[in-house]
């Protein structure tokens, strides 16, 4: 037969060494003929291959070919654009002439060419074939519902056409796996963007990252099909409202992942890119599997709903259930029975379940672990409960520096020259976590509110366990620094009442005071203080506690319930040993308002 005179022999040579003789050379037999008739479709199913341009084949010709033995430069450019023919040409002739034997010899070498071919050549024209990757026609993918929140500019938003990437849940034309996660490309730039985020996306492999599954190219509209259904990360957290148990535990088990899942996938993903922005993007871009809860990060940024700072400084207290799924019907049973009821009370009391509050309170009223409730319309506070009995605390002033500026006297005083005081300033820090007062609250919350008044809400009480009482000296605008002394009350001062284990604190009436004289014998009233040009003494008293949504303690009344306890009992406390909760009858509002943690105190009269 013959050949076309460019044409790469390599490619369409037809092995013959097995056919059949016929009786009259250059007749074709009635059974040959049938073979090549069905022979045919399958030589032409190889005509897909595209035609390149001129510059398309420049670049495959200057880059390294590691079949250039068989694909030479000025060979393969000519077979190259006669192979829809050549293969059709040649192969129908060759196979007039062959039996079933050398027909099959012959299909197959045909295909491994071909295969060879394009192995070598991965950019034809402008089509990307990745063998890694399942190429997925655009029709057979169902787009079921747009994550609207993660709709975003890909290429940037001060070029005009920029590009927009889109993410759907979706359905995959026969896949029997379910829903799976698609991102959509639209726009002047979006085969650019397409092709930079496709870049990254092939270069890594996690379970902790979104996994590619396929790619679709179709008209200026490009798509890259992700396995498993994921959502974004603070939907994964709404998701479940309808059910309490199961909500509490999605949220506690968000924690987990932050020591795990999260920290895995973004350590993989820093070694394979490293000092590169990937990284930083990946960090808060989060999705979950809603089946079973895992974190899956995206390496694109995307819009708010999946970005998270998850909280590495909080420790959760309850492992991943292994055996729940969590959309199944039976879910919230099997977690009932699987946790313990300290360990349920555990994941309550931790973020973010729990949601940190923290307030400036007047300086002239008691405080200590327990229940407050807060009202941010008119600035008060109030005592619920009576105090708790727990270990009194060893009280201790200190500083940022883990010491105490100045001399500490025999009777506990601190003595503090003039020069030091500029810049003195120490606190007592009372930390009641470790007797379990959030866990008893939340043992006993749901008999407490009975004892209260009726529609409460429950999202304004608060369990306080961090206190704090601080001392500074603020500068004198005049900058004068007189000779003298400042003098600081020993901490246990602070302590209110002779009951034991009473543990309520309060600044007493003179926490500090200003002397001339270096014994302390004259105290130095307020304004003669001032007047001397002596920096003034500032207290504040601060206060950190948490709060819960009223479905957790809906929540914790179904999984009471579940383990055949009355909720509107003690007998879960008692049984835990925890501390017990009384109701105060006798409250009294004072000032307070809420702050951002660690900020400084704004100096308000009535506070401090």
């Amino acid at each position: 037969m013959d050949l076309h005179p460019d044409s790469d022999p390599e490619i369409i040579v037809l092995s013959t060494s097995d056919a059949k003789s016929t009786p009259y050379p250059g007749v074709v037999s009635p059974e040959a003929s049938r073979r090549a008739r069905k022979a045919k479709p399958f030589i032409k199913s190889f005509s897909f291959l595209p035609s390149p341009p001129e510059r398309e084949l420049q670049n495959l010709r200057d880059k390294e070919n590691p079949h250039s033995e068989i694909l030479g430069n000025k060979t393969w450019q000519a077979s190259y654009r006669a192979h829809s023919t050549t293969f059709d040409q040649s192969a129908q002739a060759a196979l007039e002439a062959l039996g079933e034997r050398a027909l099959a010899r012959a299909a197959m070498e045909v295909l491994a060419k071909v295969l060879r071919y394009i192995s070598a050549n991965p950019r034809l024209g402008n089509h990307l074939v990745y063998l890694e990757f399942q190429i997925i026609r655009l029709g057979d993918i169902k787009l079921i519902k747009e994550f609207k929140e993660m709709r975003s500019s890909v290429v940037g938003r001060q070029m005009p056409g920029a590009s927009v990437r889109r993410v759907y849940m979706a359905k995959i034309q026969g896949r029997e796996s379910g829903h799976m996660t698609v991102a959509m490309y639209e726009g002047d730039g979006a085969e650019k963007a397409w092709n930079q985020h496709l870049a990254n996306y092939e270069s890594i492999r996690h379970p902790n990252i979104l996994q590619l599954y396929g790619l679709v190219s179709s008209k200026g509209l490009y798509a890259m099909v992700f396995h498993d259904e994921l959502i974004p990360y603070r939907q994964f957290r709404r998701r479940f409202e309808h059910l309490p148990v199961l909500s509490t535990y999605a949220m506690a088990y968000c924690t987990i992942i932050e020591t795990t899942e999260y920290t895995e996938a973004v350590n993989y993903i820093s070694n394979v890119f490293p000092k590169s922005s990937i990284v930083e993007d990946c960090k808060s871009q989060i999705w979950i599997r809603p089946r079973t809860g895992e974190l899956c990060l995206d390496l694109v940024p995307g819009g708010p709903e999946t970005t998270a700072r998850l909280a590495l400084w909080s420790r959760i207290h309850v492992s991943r259930l292994e055996n729940v799924t969590l959309d199944a019907p039976d879910s919230e049973e099997i977690i009932i029975s699987s946790l313990s009821e300290d360990q349920y009370h555990k994941a309550c009391s931790r973020f973010p379940v729990a949601k940190l509050r923290s307030f400036q309170v007047s300086t002239e009223h008691p405080v200590g672990p327990g229940i407050f409730r807060s009202d941010s319309q008119y600035g008060t506070w109030v005592r619920i409960t009576e105090p708790l009995v727990i270990p009194e605390e060893e009280l201790h002033w200190d500083n940022y520096t883990g010491g105490v500026p100045g001399e500490l006297l025999p009777d506990s005083w601190i003595r503090c020259d003039s020069g030091q005081a500029c810049t003195f300033e120490v606190r007592l820090q009372l930390l009641f976590w470790q007797y379990e007062i959030q866990e008893a609250w939340l043992a006993q919350a749901n008999r407490m509110f009975t004892e209260l008044e009726k529609n409460v809400h429950v999202e304004d009480y608060v369990c306080a366990g961090d206190i704090q009482f601080i001392l500074r000296c603020s500068p004198n605008k005049r900058h004068i620094n007189p000779e003298g002394y400042l003098f600081v009350c020993p901490a246990q001062d602070l302590r209110t009442g002779n009951e034991a284990h009473a543990n309520l604190y309060q600044w007493p009436a003179c926490p500090a005071y200003w002397s001339l004289d270096p014994s302390g014998a004259d105290c130095l009233s307020t304004e003669d203080a001032k007047i001397l040009g002596f920096p003034t003494i500032h207290i504040e008293t601060n206060v950190k506690g948490c709060s819960w949504d009223r479905n957790v303690y809906r929540g914790l009344r179904r999984f009471h319930e579940g383990k055949g306890h009355n909720p509107e009992s003690r007998e879960v406390a008692r049984r835990l040993g925890y501390p017990l909760y009384e109701v105060l009858s006798d409250r009294v509002l004072f000032a307070a308002r809420k702050v951002k943690p660690y900020s400084w105190c704004k100096l308000d009269p009535e506070l401090c």
